[in-house]
C-alpha cells in the first residue's frame, strides 16, 4: 500500500486572482511531476503553504474534482488519484486520438515562421533534458508540447488535452522522479522535419509514438509495483 504523502512546496499567492494562482500551483505540480499517484491534499495545508485562506485554496480544488483530476476526501481534503495498469493504458489510448488529432491540424496551419519558434522551444527543452533538474525538463516539455498543438487552432480540443495531461501527470512522477528516468527529446526532432514538409500522418505518428512509449513505461511500473505487494 502506497504510504501517506505529504504535498509539495508552493509558491505564495499574489493578492489578486487567488483562486487562479491556487489552480496554476496544482496544475504545475502536477504537469512536472510533483505529485505522486495518491498524494493527499489538506486544504488548510495547502492555504497556509500558499498563504491564502481556505476558502480559494478549496475552490481550487472543488474545480479540479469536477474535471476528474482530483479525487475529494473526507475531512476537508482531496487526494491524487492512483492509477491501475488498465485505467493508465485507456488514457493513453484516448489521448492518442485527441493529441494525434491536434497534430494533425496543427501540420496543416503552421507556417515557417511557426515552425522556427517551435525549433527555438525545443533547443529549450533539450538544455532543459541535458540538466539534473526532470520537474523543469517536464514543465519545458509541456510548454514544447503544447505550443504545437495551438497552431491546431482548435481550443476546445486544447482544453479536452489540458485535461488529460493533468490527469496523466502523476504517472511523471511514477517513471522520472521516483524512477529517475530521464525524458529524451529525440523525436521531436523528428517532428520538426515532418512540419517542415506539412506531413499530417508523419506528424500524428511521431506524437502517438511518444504517448505509447511514455504508456508503456508507466504500465510497466505499475505492474512491477503491483507484483511487490500481490
Amino acid at each position: 500500500m502506497r504510504a501517506e504523502l505529504s504535498i509539495p512546496s508552493f509558491n505564495a499567492a499574489p493578492r489578486k486572482s487567488l483562486v487562479s494562482h491556487v489552480e496554476t500551483q496544482i496544475r504545475d505540480a502536477l504537469i512536472e511531476g510533483r505529485m505522486a499517484p495518491g498524494t493527499r491534499l489538506v486544504t488548510k495545508d495547502l492555504a497556509s503553504s500558499l498563504d491564502v485562506s481556505i476558502t480559494p485554496a478549496r475552490e481550487a480544488l472543488v474545480r479540479f474534482v469536477a474535471s476528474g483530476v482530483l479525487s475529494a476526501e473526507p475531512a476537508a481534503s482531496f487526494r491524487v488519484p492512483s492509477f491501475d495498469a488498465a485505467g493508465y493504458r485507456e488514457l493513453s489510448v484516448i489521448r492518442k486520438r485527441v493529441e494525434g488529432l491536434a497534430a494533425e491540424m496543427a501540420s496543416e496551419n503552421i507556417t515557417d515562421a511557426d515552425i522556427a519558434s517551435l525549433d527555438n522551444q525545443l533547443a529549450s527543452l533539450e538544455r532543459a533534458c541535458a540538466g539534473a533538474d526532470m520537474h523543469i525538463a517536464l514543465k519545458a516539455n509541456h510548454e514544447f508540447r503544447f505550443a504545437f498543438y495551438a497552431f491546431a487552432k482548435m481550443p476546445t480540443l486544447l482544453d479536452v488535452i489540458d485535461t488529460l495531461w493533468l490527469r496523466a501527470g502523476p504517472g511523471h512522477n511514477m517513471l522520472f522522479i521516483e524512477a529517475g528516468q530521464t525524458f529524451d527529446p529525440a523525436p521531436y526532432r523528428t517532428l520538426i522535419e515532418a512540419l517542415r514538409r506539412h506531413d499530417a500522418d508523419g506528424a500524428r505518428a511521431i506524437i502517438e509514438d511518444v504517448i505509447d512509449a511514455l504508456s508503456d513505461a508507466v504500465v510497466a511500473r505499475l505492474r512491477a509495483e503491483d507484483s511487490r505487494t500481490a
